[in-house]
């Protein structure tokens, strides 16, 4: 474990990679010549850590999610369905932290993020990794309709390889995160133009046909109900599969945030 250092997902005109200001001294807790388990060893005695284990989160005990498609549905679900021990991947920027609010009461898994750095379009390649490398196991990859086109070929090899991962694509016809960096970068509203090169609805990408090309079994979502039904099948049947599943998200808050916080 080395230091971490506070750097921009991209490197933009005139503003700093590394966020440390110069005047900062950064150490290293270890690096990976060094024994890291002792390591955190003496890092949890240096600051007192308690010795009994952290309590255990509490299951979920709520209703399924019903009415539109939101990513809070789409969570509300994982919380209620992901199997024991199960692998969940995400590659969806702008839906993860609906997402990732109700893995808190799941059955216990594993949480991989595939956009490590900024870099989109990991979700499909992770997803099929852990499932070869853990195939008793149930692998779930919640991947955006925009970052998906990265890496779509790899369908074909969980279908070739019959993998046991369901594919979930949070299909809003729209690059959400790329909006959320040009309100990183630009003043005022963007023109229509900009906004075009974001939007994924001329022609809307149609993922159960790209699946079923491919050889994986598809499905759509447009409802609450709808998708609990077709992710409780997905748990419950082993190989691959993918569930397009339509949602409804306002990226204008997390714009709006943006501005608030830019620094010149």
């Amino acid at each position: 474990m080395g230091a971490l250092f506070p750097v921009t997902t991209f490197a933009y005109k005139g503003k700093p990679v590394i966020k440390v200001p110069p005047d900062c001294r950064v150490t290293a807790l270890a690096t990976v010549d060094h024994d890291i388990l002792r390591a955190l060893g003496d890092l949890a005695n240096a600051v007192g850590t308690p010795s009994q284990p952290a309590a255990r989160r509490m299951r979920s005990k709520c209703a399924p999610p019903a009415g539109t498609l939101t990513g809070d549905a789409v969570g509300q679900s994982i919380g209620i369905l992901l199997p024991e021990n199960a692998i969940l991947v995400t590659d969806s920027a702008t839906t993860e932290p609906a997402l990732y609010q109700w893995t808190e009461g799941a059955r216990a898994h594993d949480y991989l993020q595939a956009e490590n750095g900024g870099a989109i379009g990991g979700g499909f390649p992770v997803g099929l990794g852990a499932a070869v490398a853990c195939p008793d196991r149930k692998t779930v990859v919640f991947e955006g309709d925009g970052s998906g086109m990265y890496t779509v070929q790899a369908l074909w090899t969980m279908a070739r390889e019959k993998a046991n991962v369901t594919v979930v694509v949070m299909k809003n016809d729209n690059y959400g995160v790329l909006n959320i960096e040009l309100a990183r970068v630009r003043e005022g509203d963007p023109n229509e133009k900009m906004l075009s090169m974001m939007h994924l609805n001329n022609p809307s990408l149609d993922w159960v046909k790209l699946a079923e090309a491919q050889g994986v079994p598809a499905t759509r979502a447009t409802t609450a109900e709808e998708f609990h039904k077709q992710f409780e099948a997905a748990m419950s049947t082993k190989g691959p599969r993918l569930i397009e599943a339509q949602i409804t998200q306002n990226l204008q808050p997390m714009i709006d945030a943006v501005h608030k916080t830019r620094v010149p």
